[in-house]
């Protein structure tokens, strides 16, 4: 009779549990007191802190690939979230060096620093194909293409978003194919990011509210529909979430503001929501269908 394995016992406080409290805090405390430093540094020019943000980059850079090294899977997300945070100091360096050193404004600027994060960002996401670099790759990205088609502002009206907004609707959709697909990894990271910008990104219509507003519950409910049928529980609650969201919207953008808007918008809801209430119970109260029974070969086969 075979004997049962005795179960491991873990330690109460392991080793790599305390490498990473000590190393978070440290990391956290390094960079606090690196910004109360450039808060308190009132000779300090703007090149001055571009190379001290770039030098926070460089050790964070550093300390992730000495500390990756390890294959355990808390050391390689402390190596993630070094990177991640390495990252967004760049990007403060980026932006530093070219509004004070290229001396670039408006459109031009934000391209650059677009581009330069961008490239960052992607440098380090492909070795590690883990979540917090895929976020960064994918803000990254999406802020190039923004900068591209952002319009240009004008004392006289309001900037017209309508194209801004397709773009990133247009930009989450395929993201989310992509990662569908498993051409991005991780995947449901992939997923996750794209839903949220093609429900978003309609809501920026600036010129169609109302085509931007069906265009975003659309998308909920195509995203809602998506999780039912790949028995996906990140995709339903994103397209639930995106649905309240939209409706929500809606209701305060056009009913708000009158009485009859808001009582024609509380009975909507009610008889939407009994309705649905309804449906639920008879299918819940209905009978089990009958199993079906497979017909046996005909007799002397």
């Amino acid at each position: 009779m075979d004997q049962p394995t005795p179960a491991v016992s873990r330690p109460l406080l392991s080793r790599e549990f305390v490498v990473q409290v000590v190393g978070y805090a440290g990391a956290a405390a390094g960079l606090a007191g690196t910004f109360a430093a450039l808060g308190r540094a009132e000779d300090l020019t703007e090149v001055g802190a571009l190379l001290v943000m770039l030098g926070a980059a460089v050790v964070l850079l550093a300390a992730g690939a000495w500390i990756g090294r390890s294959t355990e899977t808390a050391y390689q997300r402390m190596r993630s979230v070094f990177w991640f945070v390495a990252v967004e100091a760049f990007a403060i360096a980026v932006q530093l060096f070219v509004t004070s050193v290229l001396e670039l404004t408006g459109r031009s600027a934000a391209v650059v620093s677009a581009l330069l994060v961008t490239a960052a960002a992607a440098a380090l996401w492909a070795p590690l194909r883990r979540p917090l670099q895929q976020i960064l790759l994918f803000l990254g990205l999406l802020g190039l293409l923004v900068a591209i088609v952002f319009p240009e502002p004008s004392p006289f009206a309001a900037p017209d978003l309508t194209a801004t907004a397709v773009l990133i609707w247009l930009f989450g959709i395929g993201w989310a194919v992509l990662g569908g697909r498993g051409l991005i990894q991780p995947s449901r990271t992939a997923m996750v990011l794209g839903t949220i910008a093609a429900i978003v990104g309609p809501l920026l219509f600036t010129q169609s509210r109302i085509v931007g507003e069906i265009l975003a519950l659309a998308t909920a409910v195509g995203v809602l529909w998506l999780g039912e049928r790949r028995a996906d529980r990140a995709l339903g609650g994103l397209g639930i979430v995106g649905i309240l969201a939209v409706v929500v919207v809606v209701v305060v953008e056009h009913l708000a503001d009158s009485t009859g808007g808001t009582i024609g918008a509380l009975m909507v809801g009610v008889l939407l929501l009994v309705g649905a209430l309804s449906v639920a119970g008879a299918t819940a109260l209905a009978p089990p269908a009958p199993p079906t029974s497979v017909p046996g070969p005909p007799p002397g086969a």
